[in-house]
């Protein structure tokens, strides 16, 4: 099946579930929603899909929706890795993954097409807060406002001129060692990037292993990681044993690639190599640690008993919250959950129910009690954290949320319901349709749209086309005929 979307044709496999193919839909339609709503994004054709563009600090950005909805439906030739978002700067490809820490409930259930969204909102603005960005994009876009940002090596001017001498004076492999072996080290980092392992392999080979053979004395995170790169292309057969000794990387950026590419043999294996580095649970590599021990179902029960071992070991807060929250959707961690909200600041409550699962109905009622605060932060960490838990009925909670909470709140709420996909659910949704604020008015009707098939769907968007906004009612347009050109309305 293929389907046409605003950023070009999607081909869904048979394997995939109608729920996900409309989660993705609407995620493309936020995506849509997003970039149709600002000038500073603007749209490019790119191999015949439609990409989403803007400059941020004199680099352009570029975002593809429909690779990210390809890797939604398991496309894994979309020239991405898993859990990776479809985005380069300058046309180079940028490892953005969701945050460290993060559910991997979530994880397995987010969409990259929400993430892509949730990422040109964060771009959204003139100046982008550099506090919430990936810590990897900023480095590239902010590299002086960002702990080694080195993206400011490819612009230099010295770069520039080896690069020429190089395309001058090498033409093949006996004039590339004699250019390499007459520079410096500095100089002679600028011009890895030209020793293409096709062209030139004896020489990228003898650079290789010249950078591979300083091991874990060697800080140059760029260089190991075009190393590895290299053998990897090179000498593929020794290259998965290559990678252990560099886990423990001291530049994150080694120890990130080492783990997320060593291919282990089995679950043995993989505890092995990896669960040794969960006694350093407060390097930056611990949680990529965590995410790759979880694609082995049989070692789950292992890892929790020994992040379990290490909550009651630490001291410190920050890890406590972030591995109890972790914990908490594989096993029910209610009791520490509940202790561990009567420790936080004000200021941290609500990232930690947003990460959360709880499996009790004693979250209603202090859910009730928060809702009363008028926090719209928290109120939107209770609407994820209600989502998964079934214990009570969560429909007065939502109802409470939907009727008291800003319209930021309103909307996420919004695409939960439709989910549900229940009459209760749709009339919920219904009742924004004329709120007052026009976004959430707009958004109540693209979620009312998504229930294709209840009775009063196509009535309702009629009623969208007497809105007072011009904005509602064009999108009220654009559904009914999205309506019309699928059958489902005369």
């Amino acid at each position: 099946m293929n389907l046409a979307t605003s950023f070009g044709p999607l081909h869904v496999p048979h394997n995939v579930s109608s729920e996900r193919v409309n989660a993705v839909q609407r995620a493309l339609q936020w995506c849509d929603a997003i970039t149709e709503g600002t000038s500073l994004w603007q749209r490019n054709t790119v191999e015949k899909h439609v990409v989403v563009e803007r400059f941020v600090n004199g680099a352009r950005v570029t975002l593809s929706p429909i690779l990210a909805a390809r890797q939604d439906f398991g496309d894994d030739k979309t020239g991405f890795s898993r859990h990776h978002l479809p985005v380069t700067v300058n046309d180079r490809p940028i490892c953005v993954v969701p945050k460290r820490g993060i559910l991997e409930r979530n994880k397995s259930l987010l969409l990259h097409t929400d993430l892509v969204a949730s990422l040109l909102l964060l771009l959204g603005s003139e100046d982008p807060p550099l506090e919430e960005l990936p810590k990897t994009l900023g480095k590239v876009l902010y590299p002086k406002a960002f702990p080694g940002g080195r993206f400011d090596i490819f612009f230099s001017p010295e770069r520039q001129r080896l690069h020429e001498r190089f395309h001058d004076e090498v033409g093949n492999e006996e004039e590339a060692m004699a250019f390499f072996g007459a520079l410096d080290e500095r100089s002679w980092v600028h011009c890895l990037p030209l020793l293409d392992p096709h062209t030139y392999p004896e020489c990228a080979r003898f650079h290789a292993e010249r950078i591979v053979s300083r091991g874990i004395e060697r800080r140059n995170g760029i260089n190991i990681v075009w190393a590895l790169d290299i053998i990897h292309t090179l000498d593929p057969e020794h290259y998965n044993e290559r990678l252990p000794i560099f886990m423990s990387h001291p530049a994150e950026d080694v120890a990130q690639y080492a783990i997320e590419n060593y291919q282990a043999v089995d679950s043995e294996d993989a505890w092995g190599a990896f669960s040794p580095l969960l006694g350093h649970p407060y390097n930056e590599s611990f949680w990529d640690i965590i995410i790759r021990l979880l694609e082995f179902p049989d070692l789950q029960e292992s890892l929790l008993d020994r992040c379990e071992l290490l909550l009651k070991e630490s001291e410190d807060h920050e890890f406590r919250t972030k591995i109890l929250s972790f914990m908490s959707n594989y096993r029910n961690m209610d009791d520490p959950i509940r202790l561990m909200i009567g420790e936080l600041q004000p200021h941290e409550l609500p990232t930690f129910v947003f990460e959360i699962k709880t499996y009790g109905a004693w979250f209603e009622e202090i859910a009730f009690e928060w809702i009363e605060s008028g926090r719209s932060r928290l109120n939107r960490s209770i609407v994820e954290a209600s989502m998964a838990n079934t214990s009570f009925d969560r429909f007065p909670l939502w109802e409470k949320l939907m009727h008291s909470s800003s319209g930021a709140v309103r909307t996420s709420l919004m695409p939960h319901l439709a989910h549900v996909g229940t009459d209760q659910a749709f009339r919920l949704i219904e009742s924004q349709t004329n709120h007052e604020l026009r976004f959430v008015s707009r958004r109540a009707y693209v979620w009312v749209a998504s229930f294709k098939r209840h009775p009063r769907t196509g009535d309702v968007l009629l009623q969208g086309m007497e809105s007072q906004y011009k904005g509602v009612r064009l999108e009220c347009q654009r559904l009914l005929q999205l309506r019309r050109d699928e059958g489902l309305d005369p």
